[in-house]
């Protein structure tokens, strides 16, 4: 296991610098957090024509009515 130092998570913030992290620490730090968009919100995001979404996109969102 892996002993990493305040300093060593420190130095994370220089371009380029590595350090070794054991799973937990890296899992403590945000290294394993997945942040996925809805469907909605990446055709949202997406540049595509009002006419080539699929009809559910284009309905209005009943549930905050």
């Amino acid at each position: 296991m892996t002993r990493t130092t305040d300093q060593e998570l420190l130095s994370l913030n220089i371009p380029g610098t590595r350090i070794e992290l054991d799973p937990g620490t890296a899992e403590e730090l945000g290294a394993f957090e997945e942040q996925a968009l809805t469907e909605d919100e990446a055709l949202a995001s997406a540049d595509i024509p009002a006419e080539y979404l699929p009809e559910q996109a284009l309905e209005p969102d009943e549930e905050g009515a």
